[in-house]
């Protein structure tokens, strides 16, 4: 079977660590991550992320926090605590950036007592030098699971205004796309129009957008509101329907192989040979690993 990324991150729900109810709202919203705005103010970002980061792990997702690099030694000393999954590195373009950041985690890995190699870099690309880069960015450091775009950004660097009538992103978000699945890694993104002007919008619109999403590439989204959570963990989960045509389809084909023949025809004129069995076999792997998380949020709820 084709390697890939084993986490499962269809929703990664963005909320400001100040917003005390927003982030208890969001430990109870089901999403798989939650990524916490980093306070401006160094003190006060020392005072509420302890809190905000418990609060948010409740829930069983895990959680980052925003750095910016032009002040990421004192922001990520302020976000270093055990329950912490990783940081997202705003506006990420190049692998320095990223090499930089786990020499940092590392040092505050061994402050804190957790063990070396735990905490996460997750790019966040939203510049053309990143978009360019993003073969080095994604494959700088083994602390790099996941990589997103952020598309609102994106579109500021290159001077383009967002609208729902043309797609101007389609080839930053293939590349991204390509070269994060290339790495064995996670891509997340919305696509078009919502990833660059996002809303809230009805369950059926967003359900078609994050479809096409997930037929693009990407492995889940950034969640800029709590009602795209339960339509991502959706859209991104693979349907019982597809899970047991699948398994039909691995049985079929096994059945041919120890008939002795590696081409086996399927109901509805199909013919099942070793690479529909290889896509067969990542889809049904993708939908056990979706039940898996899921189930530890359950868990992680009931415990509360």
């Amino acid at each position: 079977m084709l390697a890939t990324s084993r986490l499962v991150r269809r929703s990664v729900l963005l909320v400001s660590a100040l917003d005390q109810d927003a982030v208890t709202a969001a430990s109870r919203s089901d999403a798989d991550v939650i990524a916490l705005g980093m306070p401006s103010d160094i003190a006060a970002a020392r005072a509420v992320l302890p809190e905000a980061i418990a609060t948010a792990a409740r829930g069983g997702a895990e959680v980052f926090v925003d750095i910016d690099t032009a002040r990421a030694y004192a922001q990520v000393r302020a976000a270093v605590v055990p329950e912490l999954t990783g940081i997202v590195v705003l506006n990420a373009e190049t692998s320095d950036e990223i090499n930089k950041l786990a020499d940092m985690l590392g040092e505050r890995e061994r402050d804190e007592g957790i063990p070396t190699g735990t905490l996460e870099i997750f790019p966040l690309i939203g510049t053309a030098r990143g978009v360019w880069n993003v073969r080095e960015v994604v494959t700088a450091s083994p602390r790099v699971h996941s990589v997103a775009i952020d598309e609102p950004a994106l579109c500021r660097s290159i001077g383009v205004v967002p609208t729902d009538a043309f797609d101007p992103l389609s080839f930053s978000r293939g590349r991204v796309i390509v070269e994060t699945l290339a790495a064995i890694k996670l891509p997340l993104g919305m696509g078009h129009p919502l990833g660059a002007s996002p809303k809230e919008v009805d369950e059926g619109t967003l359900m078609q957008v994050a479809d096409r999403a997930r037929n693009s590439g990407f492995k889940g989204a950034l969640c800029p509101f709590p009602s795209w959570v339960a339509v991502c963990n959706k859209a991104f989960t693979p349907s019982d329907e597809q899970v047991a045509y699948y398994r039909e389809v691995r049985k079929a084909f096994a059945d041919g192989v120890k008939r002795g023949t590696a081409a086996v025809p399927f109901p509805g004129g199909h013919m099942i040979d070793v690479p529909v069995d290889e896509r067969a076999k990542l889809v049904i792997d993708w939908w056990e690993r979706c039940q898996a998380r899921d189930a530890a949020k359950s868990g992680a709820r009931e415990l509360r």
